[in-house]
């Protein structure tokens, strides 16, 4: 369905972009996704390293950060480069996980392996890193969703520790809270992070399939989804967005009997509204280009039943809130793209006297 009205709400599909690329004009299993104040989207990709007959490429050319803009509708997106590479100097990234942009729009990635926070300028001039272990730390960890806050405050998720753990921008730790657990402040593989305009950070918790709101200084306020079969449940959610009127996007990944993925959407009370499923009916403008650039390529979708099946979201992996545009943007991983959703106000359909 392109378009879908709910409680006074209409979520219009717009256009998508991106395509599968190495490198240049598109994404690699694309993960996180961090607006900046000009318009620029920062993209983190988790490409896999792969098997030559030498053994082990370890270039990893898909663990870059991408520059994009979106444009308003397709053909008008524009691809501004990337930065960063696979390895573990400074300024590099090994399993990036997260991403997130500050007041000066300067870029904070997390690194899952290395369990690092790396900053780069707007330019993706790298300026500093921290870890985020403290001394003592003694469990597993794995940093993963970052957000930050308008006082500059991160917060930082450990899918492997079961935390969320507070820093301030320069990498100073200011405390953390959570644990291993399913009751109401306990978490168990938390992922995605985001921190709404009133200040609530909302933590999508992977295995207990759902997401919790907490204070900035982590105490609990209300749990948001349920886990379950039912097309208003949740099953292994990986981020979380909220929108200025307080509606709360679910990017919930893992198959169950629905579909491959889908965005859960709940008002701010948590009432459950309604899910997008993808609806890329047509190609991206890049993927576009590709196929009409091999005859081959042209043929071959030509010869299928239907492209139906590429519509839909391939465990999605990031969702945000465009506030400016007033869009929803989910990072379709599997399928290397960014499907991209309007949310509406007033939608009317005019009567039409025959």
């Amino acid at each position: 369905m392109l378009t879908e009205t709910v409680a006074g709400r209409t979520f219009d599909y717009s256009h998508n972009v991106g395509r599968g690329s190495q490198t240049g004009m598109g994404f690699n299993n694309p993960v996180a996704l961090a607006l900046a104040s000009n318009g620029v989207v920062y993209v983190a990709n988790r490409g896999s390293e792969s098997i030559s007959n030498v053994g082990w490429d370890r270039t990893g050319i898909g663990q870059r950060i991408g520059k994009v803009t979106l444009g308003q509708i397709t053909g008008e997106e524009e691809y501004l480069g990337e930065f960063s590479r696979y390895g573990s100097a400074e300024g590099q990234l090994i399993w990036p996980a997260g991403i997130a942009v500050d007041q000066q729009d300067h870029v904070y990635v997390t690194d899952e392996w290395m369990n690092r926070v790396s900053v780069f300028d707007a330019e993706g001039n790298f300026l500093r890193c921290w870890s985020t272990v403290q001394s003592g730390d003694s469990e597993p960890n794995g940093a993963s969703g970052i957000a930050i806050d308008a006082n500059n405050t991160a917060f930082v998720t450990d899918g492997r520790s079961h935390k969320v753990r507070k820093f301030s921008t320069d990498g100073t730790f200011l405390g953390s809270w959570g644990s291993l657990g399913s009751g109401e402040g306990e978490l168990d593989s938390p992922w995605g992070i985001t921190v709404g305009h009133e200040g609530y950070v909302y933590v999508a918790d992977h295995q207990n399939h759902r997401v919790q709101k907490f204070t900035a200084d982590g105490d609990f306020v209300a749990q948001i989804g349920t886990g379950g079969t039912k097309k208003w449940n949740l099953a292994y959610p990986t981020d979380v967005a909220v929108d200025l009127d307080g509606d709360i996007y679910i990017c919930d990944w893992s198959k169950n009997k629905w579909d491959r993925g889908r965005i859960q959407i709940f008002s701010a009370d948590g009432e459950f509204l309604t899910g997008l499923m993808g609806d890329a009916q047509q190609l991206s403008a890049w993927a576009e280009m590709t196929v009409q650039a091999n005859a081959d390529y042209m043929k071959r979708r030509r010869e299928v039943p239907s492209t139906e099946p590429e519509w839909t979201f391939a465990q999605p992996t990031a969702v945000e809130f465009d506030a400016a545009n007033n869009r929803v943007l989910v990072a379709d991983t599997q399928r290397s793209r960014i499907q991209i959703y309007s949310k509406q106000s007033g939608y009317m359909v005019p009567q039409l006297n025959l």
